[in-house]
């Protein structure tokens, strides 16, 4: 059994695609009780998104684990009574909408929080509750390209989505920091009964990623100038079999090791002398490198960077990532889950116990399926 120090906690689940859906698998990987909200005839959209395995998308799969569900609709009188019974009860809500929406339905989150301060609410969007683009319709790539993080390609004159990780960055990055507040604001509650309404922007988050050219740029007045093709001891270098490998020896004692390792100490004449750390190298290297890289193949080079003592690695795509062997071994995807489906983990693991967050989880319940269980425990009643 996973390490589950969430456990008792009530998560009232709004959401709907990923950045909410991930959102909250965090939580219930950590072991609160979270309770999906899906009103009859429109269910979270994830569950139907191709490709299906059985019926049901494979993100659902991936990101809707160990959650259970209820079906109700906010815009009947009943059933929206006791959703605001359920948030009663609920420790966290988070809701995936435009600015507005569930207050439209009758769903006053500030109002819930001032009878209940207690409460965390974690209102996630694509840009914002506030500033101009709070009310621009977005899907992650959209949200990727505005913050610079999208992977694009052009070729002929057209500019097209390049192959990156088959997700978006600002999805990913809003849904690990929204769950990072949500359980900080939950300890805040246990302490002093003070929660917090978050609130989640993706474009926040992935821009965000781009602290160091934002803070060049606001420092030095200007855009970084950066020549990385020219760089040697920070670089991509194709090996005897094709394939490609990575060398980061930007620190002095790194690129003294490699030299040692390649029997070529004559290199360090490159490096500036006395300077200890950071040197990118130059094109003159770089071409000298290029050729003892064609020397070997890349798990050849792997292994000699692991003895050597010298960061550095293999080229891997996404593609490739389920049949490379590190993932075995790291124990990070239980496979043959349910079916055909793996369990892919979370990226923490506990040392005490050597477990990880969704480990051992089951599936999502299908839609509906668990609302006299969840009124019973939750309610009494």
């Amino acid at each position: 059994m996973a390490y589950r120090p969430l456990a008792g906690v009530r998560v009232l689940d709004l959401a709907r695609l990923i950045p909410g859906d991930l959102l909250t698998r965090h939580l219930a990987d950590l072991g609160a009780d979270v309770v999906k909200v899906e009103p009859p005839g429109a269910v979270d959209y994830l569950r139907t998104i191709p490709p299906l395995y059985e019926g049901e998308g494979h993100h659902h799969w991936n990101l809707n684990r160990g959650k259970r569900s209820i079906a109700l609709d906010l815009r009947n009188e009943r059933e929206h009574q006791t959703f605001m019974r359920l948030a009663d009860v609920a420790d966290v809500i988070v809701e995936v909408s435009h600015p507005g929406r569930f207050a439209a339905l009758g769903v006053d989150f500030g109002a819930i929080r001032r009878r209940r301060p207690e409460l965390v609410v974690a209102s996630v969007t694509a840009y914002g509750q506030t500033g101009p683009l709070a009310q621009l319709p977005a899907h992650g790539m959209s949200m990727d390209a505005m913050a610079g993080v999208a992977f694009i390609a052009r070729r002929e004159g057209r500019a097209f989505f390049g192959r990156g990780p088959v997700t978006s960055l600002a999805n990913e990055a809003a849904a690990n920091h929204g769950a990072i507040a949500v359980i900080a604001a939950l300890y805040s509650a246990r302490m002093t009964g003070q929660g917090a309404w978050i609130d989640v922007s993706c474009w926040d988050a992935a821009a965000e990623m781009n602290r160091a050219a934002i803070t060049y740029n606001l420092i030095e007045g200007r855009p970084r100038e950066i020549g990385m093709d020219s760089w040697s001891l920070y670089s991509i270098y194709e090996a005897s079999d094709g394939r490609e490998v990575v060398l980061c020896a930007i620190e002095r004692k790194f690129f003294e090791r490699f030299c040692a390792g390649i029997g070529r100490p004559d290199l360090m004449s490159a490096w500036e002398a006395g300077e200890a750390s950071v040197d990118y190298g130059n094109e003159s290297l770089r071409q000298t490198l290029e050729k003892v890289f064609r020397m070997a193949t890349a798990e050849e080079w792997l292994h000699r960077l692991i003895a050597w003592d010298v960061p550095g690695g293999l080229i891997v795509t996404s593609d490739e990532l389920a049949e490379f062997e590190v993932w075995t071994e790291r124990g990070l995807v239980e496979r043959d889950w349910i079916g055909r489906v793996p369990n892919v983990l979370g990226a923490v693991r506990f040392l005490d116990d050597g477990s990880r967050p969704g480990q051992g989880a089951g599936p999502a319940s299908q839609a509906g399926a668990d609302t006299a269980a969840v009124v019973e425990s939750w309610l009494g009643a």
